[in-house]
């Protein structure tokens, strides 16, 4: 019984760790700004929620199960989520510095 429910026991330990270790950049080092601070947690939030998405679809292949049918959609949307919201973030944060940079002249 004990060799069943190990592997799956460890890969959920294994997940739990590592979602919790991409939270502590967000928590521990804060930006000055509110954007960037805001890019910046946003950006660790979206990598813990990648991780605990592919750790739980891990953990149920290994109990035996098959996941659910709209993983790949969940997983695929998340991707695309996060790709957008990192390009959106770099081309907002580099318009701001450019404007700040050439029109906010002191």
């Amino acid at each position: 019984m004990l060799i069943q429910i190990l592997p799956p026991a460890i890969m959920f330990s294994v997940t739990v760790i590592f979602v919790a270790l991409f939270f502590v950049p967000a928590i521990r080092f804060r930006q000055k700004d509110k954007t960037t601070n805001f890019y910046w947690v946003g950006f660790w939030v979206f990598l813990g929620l990648l991780m605990a998405v592919s750790g739980g679809e891990s953990t149920v292949r290994l109990c035996g199960a098959a996941p659910c049918t709209s993983y790949e959609v969940i997983i695929t949307g998340l991707l695309n989520a996060f790709v957008f919201f990192v390009v959106f973030a770099w081309f907002r944060l580099f318009g701001t510095a450019a404007y700040n940079r050439y029109f906010n002249k002191p």
